[in-house]
């Protein structure tokens, strides 16, 4: 999108400003609706793990399986599924770790394996809490570009300053893993051995922190350099080539999740008063 904007009385500025255009509604939502909804979606997690059939959080299980369905109406399902992947693997030690290690009634036996009642239901509650509040946010990043959440949180009002760091702290993890695969690409073409058992990788993990840290260091001159060129410290009113629009279907799902968070709600006083 492109527009004419006058800044001064006779002088009328060519100012181009980009828009991200999202054929899917719901990964269209603001910024800031995607996160309401998410501490929504958090916050009937943990409401649900206090339902109990036979000691056990059985709500909590049906309830994680309103994420893939959301999910797959988002558009991402594929995109979700490898990042999930990473979720799954810590909920699944959680789970085997309060299995096996906290003591009571035994439910399943396999030689020296024991699981015990006390664990499995310790298990089921942290894991399936650990997966609820983490896909639920994970959600919210694999349909929200950083651009996004940076326009967002500078129209709400936020210090410039502050999205800066926000935003590079995020963008940070991504950097680092980024080059590190470049530094490894260089080192297996000069003939280093990187591929084997893990003392063969770790013998070749350490020669990658010095060049990894001393890339950092140097790209965190240049992007100071960038960022004065671009005026970052100046006072005054802030000028972006990228526009945030909303969506016209935020109030509709905001008003979708309070409807849903609410009948859980009451579902829960009902349970605890009957």
């Amino acid at each position: 999108m492109s527009d004419f904007e006058i800044d001064s009385p006779g002088i009328t500025v060519w100012r181009e400003k980009l828009q991200i255009h999202k054929k899917n509604n719901i990964q269209a939502l603001y910024p800031s609706v995607k996160f309401f909804i998410v501490c929504l979606y958090s916050l009937c997690s943990f409401v649900l793990g206090t339902i109990r059939m036979d000691g056990y959080a059985v709500y909590v299980i049906l309830w994680f399986f309103v994420l893939p369905v959301f999910v797959a109406l988002s558009g991402i399902f594929w995109v979700f599924c490898r990042g999930f992947i990473k979720i799954l693997v810590l909920a699944g030690i959680i789970f085997g770790v309060q299995c096996f290690t906290v003591r009571g009634d035994v439910v399943w036996q396999l030689g020296f394996l024991r699981i015990f009642r006390p664990g499995l239901v310790t298990g089921i509650d942290l894991g399936f809490s650990v997966m609820n509040v983490a896909g639920i946010f994970l959600w919210m990043f694999k349909t929200t570009e950083n651009k996004e959440l940076s326009a967002a949180l500078d129209n709400s009002g936020m210090n410039h300053i502050i999205t800066y760091v926000f935003m590079s702290s995020l963008q940070m993890i991504h950097v680092l893993g980024r080059n590190s695969r470049t530094i490894m690409n260089a080192q297996q073409a000069r003939g280093v051995e990187t591929q084997g058992n893990l003392m063969v990788r770790a013998k070749a993990f350490f020669p990658l922190l010095v060049p990894l840290i001393l890339g950092s260091i140097t790209g965190a001159e240049e992007r100071v350099l960038t960022l004065e060129s671009k005026g970052f410290d100046v006072k005054g009113p802030k000028t972006r080539i990228f526009e945030l629009a909303r969506s016209p279907y935020d109030n509709l799902a905001k008003a979708i999740a309070i409807a849903i968070t609410a009948a859980i709600l009451v579902m829960r006083v009902l349970v605890w008063i009957l």
